[in-house]
């Protein structure tokens, strides 16, 4: 019969083998709140960037209010960031299952790369270009954030449209009177689970929207993008963080618990 402590440590290096695989991942390094500055750019942790445009309404840069700022007021070009999959991270993903999670807020101005900008220039008809996009084999998910009427964060998959909050002009603000403010952060949590074939949405505001609607093989390959992915539509968000995990493979947290319970009995 095995010693209590050993049961604990048993249990503890199983929690410890069943810890997920990051795929990719993006940390502000900041505190989502108003007035903070020097967000990480997302290049020096993996990230392409679709390039500078030329534009100072598209492009990417540090905020003032604790992330990393996505900025789309044209009509003609976005800015995005992503991060390629490997094909043996999309056969785990497929078979095991994934967590995808993104901390953001959505922004009521368009600040110039140049300095300055539009005060309070989004409203619901232009903020159509705010995407988090997962795409593996032949599965892709496409979120879009948005606003409502009442300044309120929505997010569609395309066929569902969520409302995220309700307490009105949850945007945030960088230009104008009051300026900086955070109205509200959100994170999301999309979870894939293999085995019924499905993603479910969580957010960090107690909601639970269910089963998120997917797609087929988006183009660019296999890949996670996050910002204003299209040439059309416009937009502005503040990323605060971003992660792609794997959860592992059932073989390899059982060895590591039975490998750990072989060098104890050793050791007894």
């Amino acid at each position: 019969m095995m010693k209590p402590t050993l049961l604990i440590t048993l249990f503890g290096i199983v929690s410890f083998a069943a810890n997920a695989a990051t795929i990719a991942s993006y940390d502000a390094g900041v505190s989502p709140t108003a007035g903070t500055t020097g967000a990480a750019d997302p290049t020096t942790q993996g990230w392409a960037s679709s390039g500078a445009t030329g534009n100072d309404f598209a492009y990417g840069a540090d905020s003032t209010i604790g992330g990393w700022r996505i900025t789309d007021g044209t009509g003609g070009a976005g800015f995005f960031y992503d991060h390629a999959i490997t094909v043996a991270e999309v056969a785990n993903m497929q078979t095991f299952g994934w967590t995808a999670t993104w901390t953001n807020t959505i922004n009521h101005d368009a600040v110039s790369a140049a300095g300055g900008g539009v005060d309070d220039y989004y409203n619901t008809a232009r903020q159509t270009n705010n995407q988090f996009w997962l795409s593996y084999g032949a599965t892709s998910y496409l979120l879009t954030h948005s606003v409502d009427a009442n300044g309120d964060f929505t997010l569609s998959d395309g066929t569902n449209l969520f409302q995220i909050t309700t307490a009105n002009n949850q945007m945030s603000e960088e230009l104008g009177a009051g300026a900086p403010l955070v109205n509200q952060y959100v994170t999301y949590t999309l979870d894939y689970d293999a085995t019924a074939g499905q993603a479910t949405l969580t957010d960090s505001l107690g909601n639970n929207h269910g089963v998120v609607a997917s797609g087929g093989a988006l183009p660019g390959g296999d890949r996670l993008v996050w910002g204003a992915t299209s040439g059309a539509g416009q937009g502005s968000t503040t990323w605060n963080a971003v992660g792609l995990d794997a959860v592992p493979e059932p073989g390899v947290s059982i060895l590591g618990a039975l490998a750990g319970l072989v060098l104890l009995r050793r050791r007894r």
